[in-house]
């Protein structure tokens, strides 16, 4: 409060006379200031950075102006763009990482996953460029929250989990730093997801004390949020309300935000629960009411069937049908959506990661290998007096093998190299218009569900695609990320799951009768394709459904 009444008893001139450090401090430690306030002082900010030819601070001015918008993406989008462009010739220096690790973070704010982990990606080679460690460790536990959309709960859980494990090596943590307390909050979000409720809540726990005690506590309404949700599950519903509806009120009921949408979706089902229907109806209409195609998310879609079963409970059939419309478009998409940053992540992430690991294995291979000739010749020159000749004799025998054997290692891996080079040319030497041309047959092959006949082939579906099998199978290998017979499997098994979930008569037909409704020829290798995509096999997924 007192720092706003200086601010209101300044003048411009005095204003004018304060240091950067004094404006940066006025900014962000006075509280409950109005935007007109916030806005003088960034904007002396930034008049005084731009005089001194600090693009540094040029930057650290335009986050201000970040924070005064960041309930507006796209104004704050400007924002870091300008962030960007002001920084991006620095060297040595956590900027521009920074601008695009923010616009990364923006992005996926507001469900733009692709161009999010564009700006990861971006963010992650200026990172790399700078050595800068903690910023890799951030851009990590942000690419690991992307996979965690996908359902592929596992693999981040192991970078969550490998953060955590840096931070306790730590003598003295930085505590409570924002990433630290980032990385307790994955874990809780993940083990929640896994269904582990013991080990989420003993993480939330850590999390919620560590935000408090921080000044700027980070990460508390996500906190709260993930804790109310884990109250759930531990059947703890009053504790489970209170921490979702704190949530709501920090998150301000910004229905922008997925845990806003969540939140309403768990608070409806906690009233289902303790048989309060009409206030569990409000909630679920809300999550309907705040949904459309560009913000439907995997994670609030109980909202929806829970709507279904209520209408078909009070036989009110039309809006039941328009509910079952609104989910059919809403998975649709989201799967088109899903399948898009899957297939962007393992390309233009998980591939590059693996051969840079790749490299750095056989670098210390050779360099271990190296220091063991090297401590050789040492420890051989103690005993090079009494049997030079006899040590000479079995030193270069053992050279000789071991060139064998390194030469043999190094053309295996220059074959391997050469294949995937090959193959990586035969991609790049279609044309980006044949390309193009063939993805859209294939997406007119999928929307007129071509997959479901018996008995394809990639000789067949080329042809009646009117393309080359050639190119056919290369556009399939590198833009679906696998070969033509897992991608028709796929696809079978993925309208097979939705039969099932949707279509009550569906899931009273053998799984034989299964099997050759969507394409298969026989039980065996419609069980292996299914095991293979959902982890366990057809009739004990539909067992689901019937109970």
């Amino acid at each position: 409060m007192q720092e706003q009444k200086e601010i209101y008893n300044s003048s411009s001139d005095s204003l004018k006379e304060k240091t950067l450090q004094e404006l940066n401090t006025l900014f962000w430690n006075s509280k409950n200031q109005d935007s007109i306030i916030k806005h003088e002082l960034a904007n002396f900010y930034i008049v005084k950075a731009k005089k001194n030819k600090d693009r540094e601070k040029i930057a650290d001015g335009y986050q201000m102006f970040l924070s005064i918008y960041e309930k507006q993406p796209e104004i704050s989008l400007r924002y870091i763009d300008s962030i960007i462009n002001v920084t991006k010739d620095l060297e040595n220096n956590h900027y521009p990482s920074t601008g695009y690790m923010m616009k990364g973070n923006l992005l996926s704010g507001v469900e733009r996953y692709d161009e999010s982990l564009e700006a990861y990606l971006i963010a992650k080679k200026y990172a790399e460029i700078n050595d800068n460690s903690w910023q890799l460790m951030g851009l990590k536990h942000n690419i690991a929250l992307l996979k965690t959309i996908l359902g592929k709960e596992e693999e981040a859980l192991l970078v969550f989990k490998e953060n955590y494990n840096h931070f306790k090596k730590q003598d003295e943590v930085e505590k409570p730093s924002q990433i630290y307390i980032a990385t307790l909050y994955g874990l809780s979000k993940s083990y929640n997801r896994l269904k582990k409720y013991d080990s989420a809540y003993f993480y939330l726990q850590k999390g919620i004390k560590s935000s408090l005690s921080s000044n700027r506590k980070f990460y508390y309404s996500d906190l709260l949020f993930a804790f109310g949700i884990n109250s759930y599950y531990r059947n703890e519903y009053n504790p489970a309300i209170d921490s979702l509806q704190k949530a709501l009120n920090l998150f301000e009921d910004d229905i922008n935000k997925s845990q806003v949408r969540i939140s309403y979706l768990y608070l409806g089902k906690i009233y289902l629960k303790i048989k309060e229907e009409h206030r569990a109806l409000s909630y679920l209409q809300k999550v309907d009411a705040v949904t459309n195609d560009s913000n439907y998310r995997l994670e609030i879609r109980d909202a929806f069937t829970l709507l279904i079963d209520h209408y078909k409970k009070s036989n009110d059939q039309n809006n039941q049908l328009k509910v079952m419309e609104k989910l059919v478009r809403y998975d649709s998409i989201s799967a088109i959506k899903q399948s898009r940053l899957n297939n962007s992540i393992v390309k233009k992430y998980d591939t590059p990661q693996l051969i840079k690991d790749k490299d750095q294995l056989i670098r210390e291979i050779v360099n271990n290998n190296k220091r063991s000739t090297y401590r050789l010749i040492v420890l051989s020159a103690f005993v090079m007096v009494g049997i030079s000749f006899l040590f000479r004799y079995f030193y270069k025998k053992r050279k000789s093998a071991y060139k064998t054997l390194l030469n043999k290692e190094l053309k295996r891996v220059e074959v391997l190299e050469k294949k995937n080079s090959k193959s990586v040319k035969t991609s790049l030497d279609l044309s980006v218009e044949l390309k193009q041309e063939i993805l859209k047959k294939l997406s007119d092959f999928e929307s007129d569900l071509g997959y479901l006949k018996n008995d394809l082939t990639l000789a067949k579906v080329s042809k009646s695609l009117k393309t080359n099998s050639t190119y056919l199978s290369n556009v399939i290998n590198m833009e679906k990320q696998k070969n033509f017979a897992t991608y028709i499997n796929d696809l079978r098994i993925a309208y097979c799951i939705l039969k099932i979930e949707e279509n009550k008569m569906f899931r009273q037909y053998s799984i034989k009768s299964m099997a050759k409704e969507v394409g298969f020829n026989n039980i065996q290798s419609f069980a292996k394709a299914f095991s293979k995509n959902k982890g366990c096999n057809p009739a004990e997924y539909v067992k689901r459904y019937r109970d």
